[in-house]
């Protein structure tokens, strides 16, 4: 009796040990660089950590600074899974990730490379990378002393109702390490700097740091470009 009923409760139990460890084989699947279900990945994806130190200095030369920039984001498309490297240099290692629910983490060689992680996807592939990390520094409108309309919405400037070609600088190589700087197109400058000062933001004009003839900002003392308030 005491067999027929041990017997009996395996049977019971062997689809429920099925069941679990399907459920952990889903919870954390690996994809690689080349695999059909990469395609589900595609996008932007970001440490979480990163996030959390952009809301933490609210620009984007401080978060930079903070950690290693090299490692904080990943594009996923057409099959490959890219390193950002500070979105200064290409990438065309292959890699493989570890999935698991709505995070993943880049997985490491056994050698000399850890495993990173856990990103969290920031946006998908028809956006815009600089677009998505600028919406989370500054968003609504502001009024300059100049009477001018600054409105930042999903990351896109619009002033005084035009929209203008002014986008956040991901690649802080070649720039000096203040504020969040946005590529302007059509100025003397190339550069506008953004940077918080109490309940304003102020506005640098700004060039290349290797421009010989640049003149230094310094943005506690120099005098601004503009001034913007809501």
């Amino acid at each position: 009796m005491q067999f027929t009923f041990s017997r009996f409760t395996a049977l019971l139990l062997f689809p429920l040990l099925l069941l679990c460890a399907s459920t952990a084989m889903a919870a954390s699947a690996k994809v690689c660089t080349g695999d059909a279900a990469l395609s589900k990945l595609d996008g932007y994806w970001t440490k979480t950590h990163f996030l959390s130190l952009l809301k933490k200095h609210g620009n984007w030369t401080g978060v930079m600074k903070a950690t290693d920039s090299q490692q904080v984001a990943l594009t996923i498309g057409d099959g490959l899974i890219k390193q950002n490297l500070a979105w200064h240099e290409g990438d065309e290692t292959a890699y493989c990730l570890r999935v698991a629910g709505d995070r993943i983490w880049l997985v490491g060689d056994g050698k000399h490379r850890a495993e990173q992680g856990p990103y969290q996807r920031l946006g998908i592939l028809e956006q815009n990378e600089a677009d998505l990390y600028l919406a989370r520094i500054i968003q609504g409108c502001f009024v300059s002393e100049e009477k001018e309309q600054w409105c930042f919405a999903d990351g896109k400037l619009s002033i005084n109702g035009k929209p203008d070609k002014a986008r956040l600088s991901l690649d802080l190589s070649e720039l000096d390490l203040y504020g969040t700087p946005l590529r302007v197109e059509g100025r003397k400058l190339p550069f506008w700097y953004l940077v918080r000062r109490g309940d304003a933001w102020v506005v640098f004009e700004d060039d290349y740091a290797s421009n010989e003839k640049r003149v230094p900002v310094d943005p506690t003392t120099s005098k601004p470009w503009r001034v913007i308030r809501k």
